[in-house]
């Protein structure tokens, strides 16, 4: 996301440790022009929407939606509660850090819009406190341009929408794996993250073509692959209904067999919407890789051309047809 569409209403900074009697926060004042909130600015929309993310809703009788607040007045008390909830889970978490927080309010596009950082301890941007009691930023080293290298954890929550979306952060508790964020402070339950929901109608797709299409398997890959990319281009959805109806309509035991598969993978049976990102993605060049290792990229909307491309495989044996007479060798 473009960081001009972000406008910071709040921020308030605290430190997240274990061995303190209570957690150390307070409202941090915005410097429009500093570097700290550049960066802040740019870690908000670097993470606005990222299609890793995991996604969640909820509802008016859901905890959360007790200490959502949808205006910048009310939201010091929602950082206390998180703050402090935080502290507690510090206790007896396995594997979760120390580190610094960073809470955001922000209106994105009219929609007020909460964000959290968990900033683990590291040498460029850490919060501390000083003698008198308040807490603040400690720079060590320039911030800008934004360090790639994954440092933090995060989640972003629209009240108007009550929609959650983040990272997955997980540690040892009891023993047991817990995504602590989402089940023990927000008691919220996520669903796959749109990348991942892609990724697993991919995998049953072409599992199902390998296993009933066998000679036929390349062409039927490369008709799935332009019809998805044209879907999710021109419909902004993937559907694996639609999916099964179309790509598998010509072979009854593949539809049974993609059917089996997304009951065993809690494929959705509705319409998943994706991304600008999603659908460039789905939109890249088919790779071909013959067993010599020839290697050719061919783009998704020609797959299905004869009169552009053509791919037989006979008897074992693979034909390559390319009529792209205006062509060069790069």
């Amino acid at each position: 996301m473009n960081k001009s569409k972000v406008e910071i209403d709040r921020i308030f900074i605290s430190s997240i440790d274990a061995a303190k009697a209570y957690v150390d926060y307070n409202e941090w004042t915005i410097d429009l022009d500093g570097e700290i909130y550049q960066y802040i600015v740019q870690l908000f929309a670097h993470n606005f929407d990222t299609t890793s993310a995991k996604k969640a809703e909820y509802h008016l009788d859901d905890f959360l939606a007790t200490i959502v607040p949808e205006e910048p007045e009310a939201f010091e008390a929602f950082v206390e509660v998180i703050t402090d909830e935080m502290h507690e889970l510090l206790k007896e978490a396995y594997g979760l850090s120390a580190g610094s927080g960073l809470f955001v309010f922000a209106t994105v596009e009219e929609q007020p819009i909460i964000a959290f950082f968990k900033l683990n301890y590291q040498s460029r941007l850490t919060c501390e406190k000083t003698d008198d009691g308040k807490v603040v930023w400690r720079k060590d080293v320039r911030l800008l341009p934004m360090h790639t290298q994954k440092e933090y954890d995060y989640f972003y929550i629209n009240p108007y929408e009550r929609q959650v979306w983040m990272s997955d952060m997980h540690c040892m508790i009891d023993g047991e794996s817990v995504d602590y964020m989402a089940e023990r402070i927000l008691q919220i339950s996520l669903k796959k993250s749109e990348k991942e929901t892609v990724q697993v109608i991919q995998e049953a797709v072409l599992d199902t073509i390998k296993e009933c299409y066998k000679e036929e398997a390349p062409k039927k890959v490369f008709e799935y692959r332009q019809a998805v990319a044209n879907e999710a281009k021109e419909q902004g959805k993937i559907d694996p209904v639609r999916i099964q109806e179309t790509v598998f309509a010509d072979n009854e035991k593949a539809k049974e067999r993609f059917t089996e598969k997304s009951e065993d993978l809690a494929i959705p049976q509705k319409p998943v919407y994706v991304s600008p990102k999603t659908t460039k993605t789905l939109a890249k060049k088919q790779k071909i890789v013959t067993e010599s290792g020839i290697e050719i990229l061919v783009p998704v909307e020609y797959l299905e051309d004869k009169s552009v491309f053509e791919y037989k495989q006979e008897n074992g044996r693979v034909s390559i047809h390319i009529h792209d007479v205006n062509g060069t060798i790069k």
